[in-house]
């Protein structure tokens, strides 16, 4: 499975009315937290993620550009655990990922904590 285009929120009217509008919700497993909300069809995407790591963790670039390379791998090879929850319902599910803590962490946690989240997205969609 690949990790599309289509799949990446870019739009800031689409993440504009994620994180202001009252209507997402959000959960944590440490050190990630998923900002989520269903708005009407957008595109061919039945899911679309954002993946922030937040510059006051982490000074280098390089640091930063690893968490988010290691979220969107684990989101990646855990995304059909989302796709099974929206199946043509005419709606898409915006998820941000944001990273809290300011150390690094091993891959295999980074996808442990992304299937925690993903499979209590899934329980609450």
């Amino acid at each position: 499975m690949r990790f599309r285009k289509e799949e990446r929120l870019c739009s800031r009217k689409l993440t504009d009315s994620l994180f202001n509008s009252g209507e997402s919700q959000s959960l944590s497993a440490y050190p990630v937290r998923a900002v989520y909300m269903s708005v009407p069809a957008v595109d061919k995407a039945s899911v679309k993620i954002l993946v922030s790591v937040p510059k006051r963790h982490f000074k280098r670039a390089v640091k930063r550009n690893r968490i988010k390379r290691q979220l969107r791998e684990a989101y990646r090879k855990n995304k059909q655990l989302l796709d099974k929850a929206m199946p043509n319902s005419g709606q898409t599910l915006l998820v941000a990922f944001i990273w809290l803590s300011d150390q690094l962490f091993s891959t295999e946690d980074v996808e442990l904590r992304m299937k925690t989240i993903l499979q209590r997205i899934n329980e609450k969609s």
